[in-house]
C-alpha cells in the first residue's frame, strides 16, 4: 500500500502551529523566527514532506524554467560554443533552483515549430537566444508574444536585453599581436553573412587594419557555416592567389581547417604563415600546432545571460550583471612557431 502523502495540515498538527505559519516557515518568510523555521523544517523532513512543486508554480504563475533552443545542423556539425554556453547557463540555473529546457533544432521550419510550441504551451518563463541573425525572426516572435528573452551576441542588439562579447577589443588585440610578429598581409575569414557576427567582425577587422598604416587586409566572407571544412575551403581560396602571411578566422574550427589547408600546400604554420582563431575552444590548445586564439569566456556569457533573464522575469532581484564581456588573446605556436609556454 503506497505511503500517505504528508500535507501542511499534518505538519501543523505535529508542531502545534497554524497551516499558514507552517507554509510561511517552509518558504523562509522572515516574519517567522529562525528558531521556528528550523523546527518546522526539521519536523517536515522527519515526516517525509515534499512540497507540491506544480501547485507552487501555479500559485506563482511561473514555470520556474527557462528555455534554450540550439540551432544545430547535425550532431557532427555541433558547435563547441553551444556546449560551453550551455554549461554556464545550466550551472547558473541550478543555483537559482530553476529548470532548463534544452532543445536542438535545425534552423528553419523545425526550429520555428519548437518556438511556437513553447509559446503556445507556456512551458518556460523566458528564453535565451544565441548567435543572433540578421532580421532574426526569433527575436521578432518572442517580442510579439511578450515572452521574456536575453540575446547572447558579439555586439549589442538594442533595444533588446543582451550579453555580448567585445569583439572590437578582441580583434584589435589579435591584429596588434600579428603586427608585432612582423605580419603585414592579414586576411580575415568572416562568418556566414546571415549572422550579426558577420557585420561585427568585418567592422572590427576594418578598424584594426586602418589603425595600422603598414598593413593590408583582405576578407573572405562566403562561409556557409563555421566548420573546419569551410575553413579549409576558404583558406584554399586565399592561398591560391597571393598568399597572406597571416589569417584571422572567425571561429577556432574555421582556423583549424585553414591550418590543414595551409599545411597541405606546404606552408609551415607559425613560420611561413600565422593563423589566429576566435573562441578558444578546448581543441584549440591541442591542435597541431596549438592555436593562437581570442579567448571568449563563453561560460561567463551563459551565466550572465541567465542572471539577466531571471531578473527580467522577476525570479531574482535585479543585481548588477555584466552585459559586455571582454575577451583576451591567448598566444600559442600557430602565430609564432618559436613560442612555448
Amino acid at each position: 500500500m503506497p505511503p500517505t502523502e504528508v500535507t501542511l495540515k499534518d505538519i501543523a498538527r505535529a508542531v502545534g502551529k497554524s497551516v499558514a505559519t507552517v507554509s510561511k516557515a517552509l518558504r523562509g518568510h522572515e516574519d517567522i523566527s529562525p528558531e521556528t523555521r528550523a523546527f518546522i523544517a526539521q519536523t517536515a523532513a522527519e515526516m517525509g514532506y515534499t512540497p507540491n512543486i506544480t501547485a507552487r508554480r501555479l500559485q506563482k504563475k511561473r514555470t520556474d524554467a527557462i528555455g534554450l533552443i540550439l540551432p544545430v545542423q547535425s550532431a557532427r556539425q555541433a558547435d563547441p560554443f553551444f556546449t560551453e554556453l550551455l554549461t554556464g547557463i545550466a550551472n547558473e540555473v541550478a543555483r537559482h533552483n530553476f529548470d532548463l529546457l534544452v532543445s536542438a533544432r535545425t534552423p528553419g521550419e523545425d526550429e520555428q515549430a519548437a518556438y511556437r510550441r513553447l509559446a503556445a504551451e507556456r512551458r518556460v518563463d523566458g528564453l535565451i537566444v544565441a548567435q543572433p541573425r540578421r532580421n532574426d525572426w526569433r527575436i521578432e516572435f518572442l517580442t510579439a508574444n511578450n515572452i521574456p528573452f536575453v540575446v547572447v551576441a558579439h555586439q549589442p542588439v538594442p533595444p533588446h536585453p543582451a550579453v555580448w562579447v567585445n569583439t572590437e577589443a578582441g580583434i584589435l588585440q589579435a591584429v596588434i599581436h600579428l603586427v608585432e610578429e612582423n605580419r603585414r598581409q592579414i586576411a580575415l575569414i568572416a562568418p556566414p553573412a546571415d549572422l550579426l557576427f558577420h557585420q561585427t567582425i568585418i567592422r572590427a577587422f576594418g578598424n584594426a587594419i586602418a589603425a595600422q598604416p603598414e598593413l593590408s587586409g583582405g576578407i573572405i566572407s562566403d562561409l556557409t557555416d563555421m566548420s573546419q571544412k569551410e575553413g579549409y575551403r576558404a583558406a584554399q581560396h586565399l592561398l591560391a592567389e597571393t598568399p597572406p602571411d597571416a589569417i584571422l578566422a572567425c571561429h577556432d574550427l574555421v582556423a583549424m581547417g585553414a591550418m590543414k589547408a595551409a599545411q597541405d600546400q606546404g606552408f609551415e604554420i607559425g613560420d611561413d604563415i600565422a593563423i589566429v582563431g576566435f573562441g578558444d575552444i578546448l581543441l584549440a590548445e591541442y591542435s597541431q600546432p596549438p592555436l593562437t586564439t581570442i579567448h571568449r569566456p563563453t561560460d561567463v556569457l551563459g551565466r550572465s545571460a541567465c542572471r539577466l533573464l531571471l531578473a527580467n522575469i522577476n525570479a531574482i532581484e535585479a543585481t548588477p550583471s555584466p552585459t559586455q564581456i571582454d575577451p583576451w588573446l591567448v598566444v600559442r605556436q600557430s602565430s609564432n612557431l618559436e613560442f612555448w609556454v
